[in-house]
């Protein structure tokens, strides 16, 4: 399946299998969040980004873009600012929402950590929304 994939599709598959690896063990396996273990994770995607594009750069001979990669990579990341605008504003509502209902304790030290790990995770769900929708697109045009 891989051999009649081109150059772009090869590093999409890569970035979100990269993006599964590093990002879903600290959102379904998370106890406790910190900004060390953020910035391990981001420090980490770096790292195996770079290795897996390096490697399907050496082994990949055609590495030529047209006009139909420009318009994956357009609608792929219409797709991503659309889902992050989407989930800020939910998050800012539902932000509102419990500072109005009185659930909302601003006294935890926690909460700095919480808002982090919520908006980070904004941006993660974004930008794996982006790559699926480029994915999806290269599969449709064939």
């Amino acid at each position: 399946m891989m051999t009649n994939l081109s150059y772009r599709e090869k590093s999409l598959y890569a970035s979100l299998a990269a993006e599964l690896i590093v990002y879903g063990p600290y959102f379904f396996l998370h106890q406790q969040n910190s900004v060390n273990k953020v910035a391990g994770m981001i420090i980490g995607i770096i790292v195996l980004q770079i290795i897996l594009q390096s490697v399907i750069a050496a082994f990949t001979r055609n590495r030529v873009t047209d006009e139909r990669d420009r318009l994956i990579e357009l609608r792929g990341y219409r797709a991503g600012y659309l889902t992050i605008a989407s989930l800020m504003v939910l998050g800012l509502g539902m932000l509102w929402f419990h500072a109005a209902v009185g659930h909302l304790r601003l006294d935890n030290r926690m909460v700095g950590l919480h808002f982090l790990s919520v908006f980070f995770g904004m941006l993660v769900i974004a930008d794996i929304t982006k790559t699926a929708a480029q994915i999806v697109a290269y599969r449709r045009a064939l």
